[in-house]
């Protein structure tokens, strides 16, 4: 559209784009759209020249392998794909990608520095690339610090960029921070919007995690009004429910929904055998455990769980190996850690 000057038709294709649910080189678009930068869409790619398609062709395909972990033959199409159209450097995202999921921070950190305040969500994207570097070469809260140190100079950030940052206060285990964020998106959206009915379940998510339940059930309700079938939402909110002793019969109906939606989803089998645990139905509940083990064997949550199940129906010993071998498991949390080596000594509570 833009390069046939059909400019008030290209805004109408930006005007159906949201920053938070497109993609890298589609919000770039729209930002450049409006703010009617056209010029910048010829600077770097035409639809007439045979060069720059056959490159987005190649581009393409290393994409498909990179996302088989085939980071070798990705790179070396991306390679072609660059050297077919080396104006269009927005590609260097994939490579840094590729070098990232390779380990090889200090490589991808030197592509990143190819994104410069111009190109406002790829800068974006190298400041949150960078962070994630920071977090697996240093610290979480070096990460944290590093990125809202960046996200303080954007004079007026949009949306997508408040989205992330309170993505990171949330993984990071600042849930009041997190909150703050979210609700800033939150009020600003259409009442039935799908996209607030993700960020209701978001922020409910966090209060639920510094235990204000009324504001977590609020908030994960009005999700699913909004979205009645969401299997995360039911998933969540039911899971939140047994730990509370709170409404078991309900939740064991959304889990059983959750279930019919996503019934490979291991957190979503965790969760439905859990409940069928909390109301005596010991064979149910292994049957749904064993299966999530066999998924998710580095989870030590599951693992835990299928432990307590397998006390619960005299199988004694194999609780003791699965208890013990969440114990080994990397992301274990102290509390855990202290209940299972209480269960280890006299077994469950209520045993």
């Amino acid at each position: 559209m833009i390069e046939n000057n059909k400019l008030e038709e290209a805004e109408i294709i930006t005007n159906d784009l949201d920053y938070i649910n497109s993609t890298l080189l589609l919000s770039q678009g729209k930002s450049w759209v409006n703010g009617g930068e056209f010029k910048k869409f010829n600077e770097i790619f035409s639809c007439k020249n045979y060069h720059d398609v056959i490159g987005e062709f190649l581009f393409l395909i290393s994409n498909i392998y990179s996302s088989q972990d085939e980071f070798e033959k990705s790179n070396f199409y991306l390679r072609l794909s660059i050297y077919s159209n080396p104006k269009f450097i927005f590609n260097l995202s994939l490579i840094a990608e590729n070098l990232y999921s390779n380990e090889n921070y200090k490589k991808a950190n030197e592509i990143l520095q190819s994104f410069n305040k111009d190109q406002e969500f790829y800068y974006w994207y190298r400041i949150k690339k960078e962070s994630q570097i920071i977090s697996k070469t240093r610290n979480q809260n070096e990460s944290l610090n590093y990125i809202i140190s960046k996200f303080e100079k954007f004079k007026n950030p949009n949306n997508k960029f408040i989205f992330d940052v309170a993505n990171f206060y949330k993984k990071s285990k600042k849930y009041s921070e997190a909150i703050k964020y979210y609700s800033l998106i939150i009020n600003s959206l259409d009442e039935n919007s799908a996209l607030k009915s993700d960020l209701l379940y978001r922020r409910g998510a966090s209060y639920e995690r510094l235990k204000d339940y009324e504001s977590a059930d609020k908030d994960l309700l009005h999700s699913l009004k909004i979205e009645p079938d969401n299997a995360y939402v039911l998933n969540y909110i039911a899971y939140s429910w047994l730990e509370r002793d709170y409404k078991i019969d309900e939740a064991i109906q959304m889990l059983e929904k959750a279930y019919a939606n996503e019934s490979n989803d291991p957190y979503i089998i965790d969760s439905i055998g859990w409940a069928y645990y909390l109301v005596d139905d010991f064979i149910k509940a292994e049957k749904f455990l064993k299966r999530a083990v066999e998924l998710m064997p580095e989870d030590p949550i599951v693992s835990d769980h299928y432990g307590d199940i397998l006390w619960k129906l005299d199988r004694k010993i194999q609780a003791r190996y699965f208890w013990s071998m969440a114990l080994e498991m990397k992301n274990i949390e102290e509390e855990l850690i202290i209940k299972i080596n209480n269960k280890l000594i006299i077994g469950p509570e209520k045993s």
